[in-house]
């Protein structure tokens, strides 16, 4: 399977991986596609995935600590994912009343060390975008740590 990336006009290029054949396309109306079977010219096909994402996230199993806004809640959580947008948070050790009260739209604070050489330590503001179960995706609202971070995700 390959991967397409879109561009800031939703457009995606996608490269035959048996000929080299190249073809630039819009790729909204398939945003809500896992993926697509493209046949090419030359006749093969190839699955192909497009991420919608504006940022590269990197897999990362970082601990941390959130603390949920509305009502001050310190929860233990594990970093999953990070890009320069925001992370993938999973909850650990936490009551489910806590959990149950994260919405979309709620802001929460947290705060982990990169386990990079300096184990840098990263605050950061963020607002709740998805929730499913005991896992959150969240954006960051801050600029704090943003050039750290970004030296990070290059490694």
């Amino acid at each position: 399977m390959i991967k397409g990336y879109i561009d800031d006009r939703n457009n995606t290029l996608f490269i035959c991986p048996h000929c080299g054949f190249q073809k630039n396309f819009n790729a909204l109306p398939f945003k809500n596609k896992k993926n697509l079977a493209i046949k090419c010219k030359c006749g093969q096909s190839t699955e192909m995935k497009i991420e919608f994402r504006q940022y590269f996230r990197k897999r990362v199993g970082l601990p941390g600590t959130c603390i949920i806004d509305k009502h001050q809640t310190r929860c233990d959580i594990i970093i999953k994912d990070i890009s320069l947008g925001g992370v993938g948070i999973e909850f650990v050790f936490v009551h489910k009343k806590h959990i149950n009260q994260i919405e979309v739209g709620d802001t929460i604070f947290i705060e982990f060390k990169l386990d990079d050489t300096k184990n840098n330590n990263i605050t950061k503001k963020c607002v709740v975008r998805i929730k499913i179960d005991n896992t959150i995706g969240a954006e960051f609202i801050d600029e704090q740590h943003n050039k750290t971070i970004g030296f990070y995700m290059m490694n």
